[in-house]
């Protein structure tokens, strides 16, 4: 039993023998931050399926030395692949999104540049930036006890996003506050009537602050991007994505007790309502 174990993901070869070393920052938040002593337990997980539970036998600072006792499959990633193009908002915001997500069981994160984005444009988004935005992602990721960690793509210009999704020929939903005919279910009907060969995938998309331009509106629409409400209430774009994702991971049964997420769950039955343009 690991859950309630400090967790850490590490390099996947690190788990290829009996004896285990972490070095760096991991080694600083086991002997400084967190103070475990020799004798206690973490969980090492190599991002590939695996959890080990290590003892440690030495805590140093500069270095941390443990015996791996089990290996066990790390819990299974949602059947529906989740990919949110977020738009560029205050940093902030950002980042309560990448951790919400992250928990939620986001599977990849679009930073994208969109017309009413208040920050400047994507290319001024740095490599420091894009490790911060990691760590937030490796961090939420632990504490949630998920295997993998979310994906952070380079940032990327609306229209460069449409096209991505249309070359990829999967569904996408963009969250819009002025949709008056189709709702969240019917346009998760649509999306999730699709039939894949393997892994169900959906694409996501959240506007800044002001919301999307009527011309990006129309731009998402040539690209078969199904616009929706999330309701009556106007969301902040921090809550919409994260709010979004765990209703499309619900709808495709990916949300049951822990116990049974290993054995298929079929999807919740449709409403039969369409979602089509």
């Amino acid at each position: 039993m690991t859950s309630g174990l400090h967790r850490f993901f590490v390099e996947p070869g690190l788990l290829g023998g009996e004896q285990v070393a972490l070095t760096g920052d991991q080694a600083h938040q086991i002997s400084r931050v967190l103070r475990l002593k020799p004798g206690d337990r973490v969980v090492l997980v190599d991002g590939i399926g695996h959890d080990a539970t290590v003892r440690l036998d030495e805590v140093r600072s500069a270095a941390v030395a443990g015996t791996v006792e089990a290996v066990q499959p790390s819990r299974p990633e949602p059947s529906l692949v989740l990919t949110l193009y977020q738009a560029l908002v205050p940093r902030e915001r950002f980042e309560t999104v990448l951790q919400k997500g992250t928990e939620v069981g986001i599977s990849r994160f679009v930073p994208t540049w969109c017309e009413r984005s208040i920050v400047p444009g994507g290319d001024s988004i740095d490599e420091k930036r894009l490790e911060r935005w990691r760590r937030i992602v490796t961090e939420a990721a632990e504490q949630c006890e998920r295997g993998l960690v979310p994906e952070i793509a380079p940032p990327m210009r609306f229209l460069d996003a449409l096209r991505e999704v249309w070359i990829e020929a999967k569904p996408a939903l963009l969250a819009w506050e002025r949709e008056e005919e189709r709702s969240i279910r019917q346009g998760l009907d649509w999306a999730l009537g699709w039939r894949p060969i393997g892994r169900a995938r959906l694409s996501l998309f959240i506007g800044p602050e002001g919301g999307f331009t009527e011309a990006e509106i129309d731009a998402a629409r040539r690209q078969n991007v199904h616009t929706v409400s999330l309701g009556p209430r106007i969301l902040r774009t921090e809550t919409a994505g994260p709010m979004l994702a765990a209703l499309a991971l619900y709808e495709a049964g990916d949300l049951e007790p822990p116990e049974s997420s290993g054995a298929e769950t079929p999807p919740r039955p449709r409403t039969g309502e369409g979602g089509g343009g």
